[in-house]
Parts: structure tokens; sequence; C-alpha cells
């Protein structure tokens, strides 16, 4: 069996991580991604998390925040950013005409 098959405790999400870390699962580099960590401080990509792995809501919602952070870095260094962010952070919702 993989020494990876046994309990794996997933508690926070991260786009912070050293170039030289590996996935635990698929053994490649992890910069420049978001990922999450377990509570014996290894590292997995997000798309690497088995099945039987439960990862918790506000995790998951970390991360999301986190990529959308990335998207929005991307957009705004290559100058196309389609959606401006409002102060809140978010794209404006498109209002309804008045008749």
């Amino acid at each position: 069996m993989d020494d990876h098959s046994g309990r794996i405790t997933i508690i926070a999400s991260s786009t912070m991580v050293h170039h030289r870390i590996r996935c635990m699962i698929c053994d490649r580099p992890v910069d420049h991604r978001v990922v999450f960590m377990t509570n014996d401080a290894r590292v997995l990509h997000a798309g690497c998390v088995p099945d039987h792995v439960k990862v918790p809501i506000a995790v998951l919602l970390q991360a999301i925040r986190r990529l959308e952070r990335m998207v929005d870095r991307a957009r705004a260094s290559n100058g196309h950013d389609p959606d401006p962010p409002t102060p809140e952070g978010r794209p404006e919702e498109p209002r309804a005409r008045e008749p």
C-alpha cells in the first residue's frame, strides 16, 4: 500500500509554498499553485487529494479565495481585467434597467 493511503487530515490551503516542496501524492513541485496542507506538514496539490480525504468547507472556501486573488493578479499584470473589482473586492453585479 502507498504511504499516503493512511489517514490524511487537511488543515489549510496556501499559495506561499517554497519551490522545493513536492506534492505527497504526485511528487511534482507545488510552486505557484493553490495547495492543501496536512496536520503533519505535508502538502498536496488541490487536484491530488484522494477521494477518501475530507476537506473542511472553511478550507475549501479559503482555497477558492486564494485562487480568485491569483487570477485577479494575473489579469492585472497582463493589462486585461474585464471585470474590475469593486472596493469590496468583487465585481459589481449587472443592474436591471429601469423602464
